[in-house]
């Protein structure tokens, strides 16, 4: 278990102490945590699981008074003790995503679960239940296994007779029937009031009647297919649409999650007065102490202010809302986080999509140096540029739109590498300006433009290698015109 689950909950802690006796009385609801914990879903995510571990512990331990957002985002999630749950939300997403992990267990494989567990809305206390569901099917079971037909009755009368079943012997009519069995005497008793010629067959219908009842069938079965037609029409749109896209169908996949990333716009506000770049390491460990020299015309608690801001851009906003109407993009397995709360393993499983630079996502650093397109800030008194650390022929060593015959392009790089553990795939969408990145999630969205360019670097077997493409786009005011394709590298 990595750094923040110990940090969350050690390993000799109270709770582990609670459950070891728990599971010593063998409690019902302590056994259907560690089913729901066992199943794949909660395998692959170890925050959902710590999290369902700790509010079932606690409850167990009868201190559910004592989680809240603030308490929980502490200990589970390592939040500091003051943090501002109302700006870091990262409790109350991940208790969204939980309550949706938990209906589907109850669905799927738990729907046989005695008891069922719910987290009401409002709150974060585990509730069990006895499972409706269960009580029904059990019921259900018992008179299935109580419930006698009527030739069991009629066996266990005549059993009681010594003589066979009046109903199974054709020889015998009703009254000699009911003379052995009362039971059945009290069913066939209106019967044999019923003159001898009420029998169905010899019923008479008119063929007015029966013209009648053919045209108001015929109108019902047509209004009914009318119906159907109509309601088809109306919902088809909102029906899950099943495709095999080059692209996206390999960074939205069904056995594994995709992480989306939203860029840290005030780490982009800090690097505008210092005018350094934090690197990856200062950034996770909060260490801006090489920058604050370098802050001018600002108060450096200004500067710390900015740097703590949770802030993103609305390109990235816009990006994010592109993404989710993906017919690919499942729900439940597709996650959006800050760049401040992400950590090292995320990149390790799963999938990845970045949204912005390495000056707004530092994660971007781990993969830049297997990067042919790298994002350089490295001179303050220079504006960014894209290093081409390989140039193909007819390409540049840089990239940048400030020079004096590039001041009116924007640059981007669209990449699609592997993962740390190369085991899924990671998108980098960015830009040397949030025009440029803009420019970048316009192509990608745009399959009449982006497909063409990977059918031509596709493999023979048909499968897409991994890649970095480098676009370049007019600037049109504050947005982008259509990218075009500088140049195209392939790593695999």
């Amino acid at each position: 278990m990595d750094s923040e689950v110990n940090r969350g909950m050690s390993i000799e802690s109270p709770q582990l102490d609670v459950l070891k006796k728990l599971s010593q009385s063998e409690d019902p609801r302590y056994q259907l945590v560690q089913r729901i914990l066992a199943t794949p879903d909660f395998i692959r995510s170890p925050q959902l699981s710590r999290f369902l571990l700790y509010i079932s512990t606690t409850t167990f331990e009868g201190r559910s008074h004592i989680l809240s957002e603030q308490h929980i985002g502490v200990v589970v999630f390592g939040r500091e003790p003051d943090y501002d749950s109302a700006a870091d939300t990262i409790v109350r997403s991940h208790a969204l995503r939980l309550r949706r992990r938990l209906e589907q267990f109850f669905q799927r494989g738990g729907n046989a679960e005695p008891l069922l567990l719910t987290i009401p809305r409002g709150g974060y206390v585990p509730v069990f239940s006895p499972s409706t569901r269960y009580s029904a099917n059990t019921k259900e079971n018992d008179s299935h296994s109580n419930e006698r037909t009527p030739d069991a009755i009629v066996q266990g009368s005549s059993h009681q007779n010594e003589t066979s079943s009046p109903l199974l012997d054709r020889h015998h009519t009703p009254h000699e029937a009911t003379s052995r069995s009362p039971a059945i005497h009290s069913v066939l008793e209106p019967l044999s009031e019923l003159p001898p010629d009420t029998s169905f067959a010899q019923t008479q219908i008119s063929p007015g009647v029966l013209w009648r009842y053919r045209v108001i069938t015929a109108l019902s079965t047509t209004l009914s297919i009318g119906l159907v037609i109509t309601l088809v029409l109306h919902l088809r749109t909102h029906f899950i649409t099943r495709r095999h896209h080059i692209l996206w169908s390999q960074l939205f996949t069904e056995d594994q999650p995709t992480q989306v990333v939203l860029g840290d716009s005030g780490l982009v506000l800090f690097h505008a007065v210092a005018r350094q770049r934090v690197s990856l390491h200062d950034y996770l460990n909060d260490d801006v102490s090489k920058q604050m020299p370098f802050v001018q015309h600002v108060e450096p608690d200004f500067a710390r202010f900015l740097l703590h801001r949770r802030y993103t851009s609305m390109v990235d906003a816009t990006a994010l809302t592109h993404l989710l109407r993906l017919p690919e993009a499942m729900p439940e397995r597709t996650l959006v986080h800050y760049s401040r709360d992400m950590h090292l393993n995320d990149f390790k499983s799963g999938n990845v999509i970045m949204i912005g630079a390495q000056e707004a996502v530092p994660w971007v650093e781990l993969f830049e140096n297997h990067m042919d397109f790298a994002f350089s800030i490295d001179n303050p008194d220079t504006h960014a540029v894209f290093l081409n650390r390989h140039p193909a022929p007819g390409e540049l060593s840089s990239y940048s739109s400030y020079s004096s015959t590039t001041k009116t392009k924007a640059y981007s790089v669209l990449a699609f590498l592997p993962n740390l553990s190369g085991t899924g795939n990671v998108l980098i969408l960015e830009g040397l300006s949030m025009v440029g990145t803009e420019a970048a999630v316009d192509l990608a969205m745009d399959d009449e433009r982006l497909l063409p360019i990977l059918a031509k670097i596709r493999k023979p077997n048909g499968s897409l290698p991994h890649f970095e493409m480098l676009l370049e786009s007019e600037t049109l005011g504050d947005s982008a015109g259509p990218a075009k394709v500088v140049g195209v590298h392939l790593h695999d």
